[in-house]
């Protein structure tokens, strides 16, 4: 049943001005969503991690299942995850990453592209798949951002820490792929894998370019503390499992050998204890002027989400926003008409909007 929370700004969000805004569940119960992206002003494209993918009016509420999504590893931390969508020369194309069952219950990290059409997924073609192929079932990464001929998509360690230290397995990198598949390298290392950009991530769960397109920005898991936010740039190493602010769980033991070391990326933010960071945009509406220029993520762990304003690339001011109003988030997106589309990934989850 849709429902719509009423929530006065100033006692929420202390610079915001005097005013309401709606919360408004848009969906029924849907179970564990885990991406978003935009196809027009009224309609978007949301992933479950179960495998589904569903196309929703965000204003009428129409929802229905979208035909041919790839067969996915539903375990853990694995399923359908992030998905990108563009429109080229009247085509609807769309990118999915995805855990994809390789053998005896062995998965990678795989994203296939396809065409859309009359609500159905066409043309499949095997952009990437992962070197790292695991039985375990965490630390997909799985983030995409698009800019120009190129994917972006972020990988976690699948577990295996060390891994994000070897320039020859994708697992704790950042990859950079061309859009039509064929083969591209990046030359960020020497003797690396060619789709490698960067290294030495635990588990990026956000990826997004600011309003310029001009600046890649990543977050990831760090373990017990040491959650992190970086600029992406190529050939750099961002340190796991050598340099961290996080400890081992539960004992709180050191892990890597210092919080920075030269040869080393320092992250631009770091929370401690960890949020558990989820998918962040840069906000650029006028629905919210307040948001406007920040960057807007939201947090697994506390529920809620998180507003940071930056100058010069530095994080000056952290807000919390929402907290305990929707669940676990896990994806947030805006649409043309500056409201937020946001995600939960519990199980009785579903699609929220944010507006005025």
């Amino acid at each position: 049943m849709n429902f719509i929370f009423y929530i006065l700004l100033f006692s929420l969000f202390p610079f915001i001005v005097q005013s309401q805004i709606k919360l408004e569940k848009i969906t029924p119960e849907l179970s564990n969503l885990w991406g978003i992206d935009i196809i027009d002003k009224d309609e978007i494209l949301v992933t479950q991690r179960s495998g589904n993918l569903y196309k929703l009016n965000v204003f009428n509420k129409n929802i229905l299942k979208i035909e041919g999504a790839p067969k996915v590893y539903n375990s853990g931390q694995g399923g359908l995850l992030d998905i990108a969508f563009e429109k080229e020369n009247d085509v609807n194309r769309v990118y999915l990453c995805f855990s994809k069952v390789i053998a005896n219950n062995k998965t990678s990290t795989a994203i296939h592209s396809y065409d859309l059409k009359n609500d159905k997924l066409t043309n499949e073609k095997v952009m990437f798949i992962s070197n790292k192929i695991s039985s375990s079932g965490r630390h997909f990464g799985c983030r995409l951002a698009i800019k120009n001929e190129f994917i972006f998509a972020t990988l976690g360690d699948r577990g295996a820490r060390e891994d994000s230290q070897n320039s020859k397995n994708h697992s704790g990198s950042i990859i950079k792929i061309l859009k039509n598949g064929n083969n591209y390298n990046n030359k960020a290392f020497t003797n690396s894998l060619p789709e490698i950009y960067s290294l030495g991530h635990r588990n990026p769960q956000g990826l997004s370019f600011d309003l310029t397109k001009n600046i890649l920005w990543a977050h990831e898991h760090g373990p017990q503390g040491g959650d992190e936010l970086n600029i992406v740039l190529k050939g750099k190493n961002y340190g796991w499992p050598k340099v961290t602010f996080g400890k081992e769980y539960g004992s709180g033991k050191k892990i890597g050998i210092a919080t920075t070391l030269p040869g080393y990326e320092d992250p631009k933010y770091v929370w401690v204890p960890s949020i558990a960071p989820s998918g962040m945009i840069f906000y650029g509406g006028d629905m919210f002027p307040e948001f406007r220029d920040k960057i807007i993520l939201g947090s697994l762990k506390y529920k809620r989400l998180h507003i940071l304003s930056l100058q010069d690339n530095i994080v000056v001011n952290e807000q919390i926003f929402l907290e305990n109003k929707i669940g676990r988030i896990r994806d947030i997106e805006e649409i043309s008409d500056g409201s937020l589309i946001i995600i939960n990934d519990e199980y009785d989850g579903g699609v929220y909007r944010l507006f005025k």
